[in-house]
């Protein structure tokens, strides 16, 4: 089994399962001031030698998410949030749904020139319990984010906390409130990454989003994320930062900070914890110590040891004996409700339990309580292939590639059975003759249109005969191979022919044309129409 990603190559349509990658996505103008000048020279006027020149200045600012995420900005967290896991070789990271979201701004505030990619303004910090001064297995740690003020960010009011150097702060956004962080100055410059990997830990992902539920997710399966670059600690609670590096940029792992600040003070938005276990190997190590560890006996639910038959006889009839076969194969007794609300015991045993198991040839199956066995011994049901069959089923119909698709068959289905019930009424009204029925080609139910296609042949035949028995000729439809079914010469004209009997079903016109009435009668020109015009 190959884990390799599939890739789809620069410029190429993204296929289902494939992702590509990008360095960064960049706004048309990162968040900022602006000033736009414009200058205006009036040439010509009377009486003026030098021409008068007219200049304008407008301020304009491209405003973004700065000190907080609006609650739709964030996608999914990784690691889940307050869950436990194996996650120590886990990178943490978050998806954002707006890719240009990390490069919307800069560390320091400058406008990037034209031609580089500049590094992202928002950081993801790894710290344990311990780090915090919390115990390293504690639920909580002392909490390390708390509420304030922009004004509190870049002014602090200790001296010995260091904030962010901003620009272009204005009054008004120094009384938004936000969520701040305060970190001592060597934890953070020891979990921290350097200004040259800050541009490592953030890129664009694209992935093709048709055969996913899309619960949220931007259909157009674009999203930027951000990496942090510290694992998670084993056998320890993890705190993890999404935090703005904006002034920060002097401040990072490798820099250095003026000893009188103890503590650094950054804009949070995002946090969480997840409680990271230590690791029991992967799976094949797993499968390779289950025999030192227990054998199946684990895959088997836990239950105190059944005494045997009272009688000694062994019996495995007894109700001891049935009991711990049963667990022996891996099935739990669960409570069953029936369909007319009356409760039993019955017997439910997983996929993976570890027991050999064939195929009952029993199937398929309408419904799931077809899949129901019962034991007339002990008179228990046994419902793990129902389960199993309302399970995949479920899984099935989630897939909303697979449920369109269905819908359709059984659509097509019914057109079919439709165009069947069309087919027959014609050949009952109609004069068809057997011989005409067997030369049309074979069509089944599944056929769908061609079914349906069928039955407007069957009725061109039919109404080719009826009118060829009118004309008391042999009639004459293409058929599906290229061929005709019979021959219908050139037809003539009424007033030509012969007076035969109108064919059952059939009335009558009764009408004798002459020719100059025969341009103005309706029935010449749908006979016209069908056959072709006649030769004179």
């Amino acid at each position: 089994m190959s884990n390799a990603i599939a890739l789809a190559g620069d410029g190429d349509a993204l296929q289902p399962g494939q992702i590509r990658f990008s360095q960064a996505a960049l706004p048309p103008l990162p968040a900022g001031t602006y000033r736009l000048s414009a200058t205006q020279t009036v040439d010509g006027i009377k009486d003026q030698d030098t021409p008068p020149t007219y200049t304008a200045v407008q301020t304009l600012q491209i405003q973004g998410p700065r000190f907080a995420l609006a609650p739709g900005d964030l996608q999914s967290v990784m690691p889940p949030a307050n869950q436990t896991g194996s996650w120590e070789n886990t990178l943490p990271n978050v998806v954002l749904r707006r890719r240009t979201l990390p490069w919307e701004r800069t560390l320091d505030g400058s406008v990037p020139p034209a031609d580089s990619v500049p590094a992202p303004w928002i950081g993801l910090l790894t710290v344990t319990a311990a780090e915090l001064g919390g115990e390293a297995g504690a639920v909580a740690a002392p909490s390390p984010v708390h509420s304030g003020t922009v004004s509190d960010l870049v002014q602090p009011t200790n001296p010995a906390v260091l904030g962010p150097q901003l620009s272009g702060v204005s009054q008004a956004d120094m009384q938004t409130g936000l969520l701040l962080l305060d970190l001592p100055v060597t934890l953070f410059q020891s979990v921290a990454p350097t200004l040259a990997d800050l541009s490592w830990l953030a890129h664009v992902r694209e992935v093709n989003t048709d055969h996913k539920e899309i619960l949220g997710l931007d259909e157009d399966g674009t999203f930027s994320i951000v990496v942090g670059n510290r694992t998670l600690q084993p056998g320890a609670v993890n705190y993890l930062f999404l935090v703005s590096l904006e002034g920060h940029q002097d401040h990072l792992a490798g820099s250095t900070i003026p000893a009188s600040y103890t503590t650094i003070r950054f804009a949070s938005l995002a946090w969480w914890k997840v409680q990271a276990d230590v690791s029991k190997g992967d799976f094949i190590e797993i499968m390779q110590a289950l025999p030192d560890n227990g054998g199946v006996d684990l895959v088997q639910m836990p239950h105190l040891p059944i005494p045997a038959s009272g009688n000694g006889s062994g019996d495995t009839s007894e109700p001891s004996a049935i009991a711990a076969m049963g667990l022996g194969m891996g099935y739990v007794p669960l409570t069953y409700r029936m369909r007319v609300g009356e409760q039993a015991t019955a017997w439910y045993r997983g996929p993976a339990s570890a027991v050999p198991t064939k195929a009952d040839g029993l199937g398929p199956f309408v419904f799931s309580d077809q899949a129901i066995r019962y034991d007339p011994t002990t008179a228990l049901f046994d419902v793990s292939q129902a389960a199993a069959w309302q399970i995949g089923r479920l899984l099935a119909l989630s897939d909303s590639t697979f449920a369109r698709l269905m819908f359709l068959w059984r659509k097509e289905f019914h057109q079919a059975v439709a165009a069947n019930v069309v087919l027959g009424q014609i050949a009952d009204a109609l004069p068809v003759t057997a011989e005409t029925m067997r030369a049309l080609p074979a069509a089944g139910p599944g056929s769908g249109g061609r079914t349906l296609a069928l039955s407007h042949q069957t009725a061109a035949v039919a109404l080719a005969e009826a009118f060829a028995g009118l004309a008391g000729r042999e009639a004459t439809v293409p058929a599906a191979d290229g061929g005709s079914l019979s021959g219908i010469p050139r037809r003539i004209r009424r007033e030509d022919r012969p007076p035969v009997a109108a064919a059952p079903g059939l009335r009558s016109a009764g009408l004798r044309s002459t020719d100059s009435q025969a341009a103005a009668d309706p029935l010449e020109a749908l006979l016209d129409h069908v056959f072709g015009p006649s030769a004179e």
